[in-house]
């Protein structure tokens, strides 16, 4: 489990509230449980339907990587290599939105014919 928490300081704070809140009204997302998840307590959450992983995408959270408003365990590999495959959680802190990546893999995958790029 991977997270990454933007606080309200956030240039992209507000861009996470609404897409926080468009999970919550109008999409299909499953309810979690709050509780603590990480090192925050949440008060609610939402497990992100697959047709709707793209809108977290577009936040383009890579952008914040070294930004002291974004709290984080991910480094900017994480950050790049998040596509639709992810299951992701959204959750309401009293600090901002925390975002929770499940599935991330944690080193590159080799590729091509001998496990590495012939170009």
């Amino acid at each position: 489990m991977r997270y990454g928490l933007l606080t309200e300081q956030s240039r992209k704070a507000r861009a996470a509230r609404t897409l926080y809140e468009y999970i919550r009204v109008r999409s299909r997302a499953q309810p979690v449980a709050g509780g603590q998840v990480a090192l925050w307590p949440v008060q609610d959450g939402f497990q992100v339907a697959a047709v709707d992983r793209f809108r977290v995408l577009e936040l383009r959270l890579h952008e914040e990587h070294m930004s002291p408003y974004f709290k984080t365990d991910l480094n900017l590999f994480h950050l790049l290599m998040l596509d639709d495959s992810i299951d992701m959680a959204l959750y309401k802190t009293a600090e901002g939105v925390l975002f929770v990546f499940e599935g991330l893999p944690e080193c590159p995958q080799p590729f091509g014919v001998h496990g590495h790029d012939m170009r």
